[in-house]
């Protein structure tokens, strides 16, 4: 239990540009998520100069988001099942990964 109470914030980057509709609704989604689970958030604007190589990545994916710089989903954020995840990566050892291979496949 004390473990939990010491967990290192989680630290998220949502993968975004200016013109997508999907990532309004993420970031509604995420708000009710952070309401549950605790973390920051960054956003990247894959069409900003010096993020070319995001881009080429996730040009046809976005909203894409990492938890603590690993794939966490993309395109629609599930607030239960995201919540789900977050709590478990965040009672989980710092040395494990998320699960990315439960409903998220193809990333």
């Amino acid at each position: 239990m004390a473990a939990r109470k010491g967990a290192q914030r989680l630290s998220l980057t949502m993968f975004t540009h200016n013109q997508c509709q999907l990532c309004v609704h993420a970031k509604e989604a995420l708000e009710k998520v952070r309401q549950q689970v605790p973390f920051d958030v960054k956003e990247v604007d894959i069409r900003s100069p010096g993020n070319e190589a995001w881009f080429d990545e996730y040009k046809h994916d976005v909203p894409v988001i990492h938890v603590n710089n690993e794939f966490l989903l993309w395109h629609r954020v599930d607030v239960a099942d995201t919540v789900a995840k977050l709590q478990k990566i965040r009672g989980s050892d710092s040395t494990e990964q998320p699960d990315t291979a439960s409903g998220d496949a193809g990333k």
